[in-house]
């Protein structure tokens, strides 16, 4: 699809997101986004395409934007449906801005596996930490509506 009829299409549909919370311990991984909808804190994912089923698209956002390859299905469990409006988005014209239903599971990931995670340089900067899930509000401003559904998320994960 070219960039002219995506971003016509941005203006008409609200498009579905699928996140995935990596935790370890009793900490949540958050990491300063590159680009619009959002450049700030968030977890992990994006777009689902054509075809896939949400789980296929966790497993694949997890391997190309955190270089986590062939995480089993049943790995992903499910936290929940979240809306999110954003006022800016990355394709012209980014005031229009865009809208998403992020579909968001949490994956935990053994210590290993926290040394494997890479993120996508071109996603996401470099800032990027572990955060004990009752220090991420001290992150963020609550009374942004976004870092508000990053909260709800973050109060939603399954802690076993």
């Amino acid at each position: 699809m070219s960039e002219v009829a995506y971003s016509s299409a941005l203006d008409h549909i609200v498009f579905t997101c699928v996140d995935i919370a990596f935790l370890h311990g009793d900490r949540l991984l958050l990491a300063k986004r590159n680009h619009y909808p959002r450049r700030s804190w968030w977890i992990i994912g994006g777009r689902m395409v054509a075809g896939e089923n949400p789980i296929e698209t966790a497993q694949r956002k997890a391997s190309e934007e955190a270089q986590l390859h062939h995480l089993a299905t049943e790995r992903f469990q499910y936290i929940g449906v979240y809306s999110t409006s954003f006022a800016l988005r990355e394709q012209a014209p980014v005031h229009h801005g865009s809208h998403s239903v992020n579909l968001t599971y949490q994956v935990t990931l053994s210590e290993p596996e926290t040394h494997l995670l890479q993120l996508t340089s071109s996603e996401y900067d470099s800032h990027y930490q572990w955060m004990q899930l009752s220090q991420i509000s001290e992150l963020i401003d609550a009374s942004s509506p976004l870092d508000q559904a990053l909260l709800q998320m973050v109060q939603d994960l399954r802690i076993f």
